[in-house]
C-alpha cells in the first residue's frame, strides 16, 4: 500500500512540475468510496456488492471553454461479499451437525487509469459530465472468510492473485458538481460508474463463467492550477 501511494504521489509531482506554467492545466487529488461487484457469479451463490475505497490524482487539460480532457490515476479496491450456509458433521459418538453462516469478502486491488472527455454544461460551469475508457492493472487479489471456525477451513487473508488476469478495461461515465473557492482552486464531488468489459478470470470462473468487474464511485476531490 505504501509503495502504491508513493508511486502515485511521485507521478503527480513530476507532471505538476512539467506543466505548472500552463494555465490550461488543472491538477488535483481525490478519494472516496467504491461500491463494487464481480459480474459472472450471479447464479452460483448469494453475492452482494461490497464497499471499499479509492484514492489518487487527477489531471485536466482545457480543450475549449466547456470541454476538457481529464485523466485520473487511482488506487482502487473492488470487493464483493458472498454469503452461504453450510452444515458440517464431525465424527463423534453422537454426530450432531453444526450449521455455519459463512461470509467471504473477495477483493481486488487495482491501479486504474480513466481517460475521459469532460463537459461543463451549465452557464456558470459548475455541473459537468464526463466519460471514456479506463484501464486497470491488478496489484493483488484475495479473500477472507468469516463466520466459521472449523478444522480445515482457512479464515486467514488468502492471496489468489494468480487466478486473475493482470489487465482490466472498460468504460467510465460520471456526473459531478464543482464548487469554486477562488480563481485557481476548486473542490468537486462526482458519482461515476465503471463498467468492466474484460474477462478477468484466467480459469473462466466457476462453471466456465466469465467474470467482469463493475464499480460505482463516490469521489470527492480538490483541484488547482
Amino acid at each position: 500500500m505504501k509503495k502504491i501511494t508513493f508511486l502515485l504521489f511521485t507521478i503527480f509531482l513530476i507532471t505538476f512540475k512539467t506543466a505548472a506554467q500552463d494555465s490550461k492545466f488543472k491538477f488535483g487529488i481525490q478519494g472516496g468510496l467504491n461500491y463494487s461487484s464481480f459480474r459472472g457469479y450471479e447464479n452460483y451463490a448469494d453475492n452482494n456488492p461490497g464497499f471499499a475505497y479509492l484514492f489518487g490524482a487527477s489531471f485536466q487539460y482545457q480543450i475549449k471553454e466547456n470541454l476538457s480532457l481529464k485523466v485520473d490515476i487511482n488506487f482502487e479496491r473492488k470487493s464483493q461479499i458472498t454469503k452461504f450456509t453450510t452444515e458440517l458433521i464431525y465424527s463423534s459418538p453422537i454426530s450432531i451437525p453444526e450449521i455455519y453462516h459463512v461470509r467471504i469478502n473477495s477483493y481486488r486491488n487495482y491501479v486504474v487509469l480513466p481517460i475521459m472527455i469532460k463537459y461543463n454544461f451549465t452557464r456558470n460551469k459548475n455541473f459537468y459530465i464526463n466519460g471514456g475508457p479506463f484501464l486497470g492493472y491488478l496489484i493483488k487479489a484475495g479473500l477472507k472468510t468469516s463466520g466459521i471456525n472449523a478444522p480445515g477451513i482457512n479464515t486467514d487473508d488468502t492471496d489468489n492473485t494468480k487466478y486473475y488476469k493482470s489487465l482490466d478495461y472498460g468504460l467510465s461515465a460520471g456526473v459531478g458538481k464543482e464548487f469554486k473557492l477562488n480563481n485557481n482552486h476548486q473542490i468537486y464531488i462526482e458519482l461515476r460508474e465503471n463498467l468492466g468489459l474484460a474477462n478477468t478470470s484466467k480459469n473462466e470462473g466457476i462453471y466456465n463463467a466469465i467474470i467482469k468487474t463493475n464499480s460505482l464511485n463516490l469521489i470527492v476531490g480538490y483541484t488547482f492550477n
